[in-house]
């Protein structure tokens, strides 16, 4: 629809999340930034944040630096960095797994 607009020259009101006013500019995005984009996000990864470093220790969420992408019914799997497969999260890079996820979701992805 905007490219519509744009081609007819007629002014539409848009409005455009807080993420992408700082993403314009080239800022980064911190957890803080996405709580009113989207709040079951922000919710998860603050608990992951926040999770007791021993449990967290123990791998007992099975997660990777992996992000699952579903397109048109079938899933696929991408890395968030290098050998994002094979890397566990743990209590000492769990900051930099929500950090990679937020750029996914926020920037990169889009």
């Amino acid at each position: 629809m905007t490219t519509l607009a744009l081609a007819y020259d007629i002014q539409i009101i848009a409005f455009l999340c807080h993420i992408f006013l700082w993403i314009l500019p080239g800022k980064g995005i911190l957890l803080e930034d996405i709580s009113d984009a989207d709040p079951f996000l922000y919710r998860n990864f603050h608990e992951i944040l926040n999770m007791d470093a021993e449990i967290m220790d123990q791998d007992v969420l099975g997660l990777t630096f992996v992000f699952e992408v579903e397109s048109l019914g079938s899933r696929r799997e991408l890395e968030l960095c290098p050998n994002g497969k094979v890397i566990v999260v743990d209590s000492n890079n769990r900051e930099y797994y929500v950090n990679m996820l937020i750029q996914h979701c926020n920037v990169t992805s889009i």
